[in-house]
């Protein structure tokens, strides 16, 4: 369960076994959704859990509606993975603009713009740039990477490290689907706000689930692209052996 309410979908990223057998060790990342809702009671409770490095991965308008607050002694770091726009990640932004709305017509469609962001994830240089930091910054104990939900850029940068570290794909999904409990208060909330509006419920949940089609889009398009998750990360984030083995040395037991 979520352990600081006012931190959406705040979790432990670890606990899960590897393929050959290791477990990926706790207490060292974490994930959220944005954290401009933390009490100072919440920052202590951050700190204690060992948090002193968070990585922001929002767009510059995310960040100046919902500023972060960072508490004392904690390093922030900015890795906009929508840093010069154009695929999507700003969900948010979505419905600043009523053309963007009126263009999600039906369910399908808005499932359509979840694919297009995810496949962007994996294609777009901005992206390839933010995640390659993150995945450099998660070799740092005590990092918190998260986005406005924690779901779909901060999905997609727990699931890097989790493939990453060996942990197979079944797992990775179904760590990735948690995120539907935890954001179902808050989903509930933003439905009830559309009555009247106008706007379909049904046209509006797929952009508030995560959903394995989405993941999935990703995972197909580093194969396609990359041929394999090895390839991805070396090739478009830039990681070199010694950044593995950082990695697996700090989480694997």
């Amino acid at each position: 369960m979520d352990f600081i309410a006012s931190a959406p979908n705040l979790r432990d990223i670890g606990g899960q076994l590897t393929t050959d057998g290791r477990k990926v060790r706790t207490g060292l990342a974490f994930r959220s959704g944005a954290l401009d809702q933390l009490t100072p009671a919440d920052q202590e409770a951050l700190t204690a859990r060992g948090v002193r490095l968070v990585c922001d991965l929002r767009t510059a308008s995310e960040r100046a509606a919902q500023p972060d607050r960072i508490p004392d002694g904690v390093d922030y770091l900015v890795l906009d993975v929508q840093r010069q726009g154009g695929h999507g990640a700003d969900i948010a932004a979505l419905f600043e603009d009523p053309s963007l709305v009126a263009s999600l017509t039906s369910p399908e469609t808005s499932e359509g713009f979840l694919a297009a962001v995810y496949r962007g994830m994996v294609t777009e240089p901005d992206a390839h740039a933010a995640f390659g930091d993150l995945m450099r910054a998660l070799s740092r104990p005590g990092t918190l990477m998260h986005c406005t939900a924690g779901k779909d850029r901060t999905g997609w940068g727990v699931a890097l490290l989790l493939t990453v570290l060996g942990v197979d794909k079944r797992t990775v999904m179904a760590d990735y689907l948690l995120s539907n409990d935890h954001l179902a208060e808050a989903a509930s909330r933003i439905y009830g706000m559309l009555e009247g509006t106008g706007i379909a419920v049904e046209v509006v949940r797929p952009l508030l689930e995560v959903r394995a089609p989405y993941l999935n889009t990703a995972f197909d398009t580093v194969a396609a692209v990359h041929g394999d998750m090895d390839g991805y990360v070396r090739e478009a984030l830039g990681l070199t052996d010694r950044d593995l083995t950082a990695l697996k040395d700090l989480y694997l037991n």
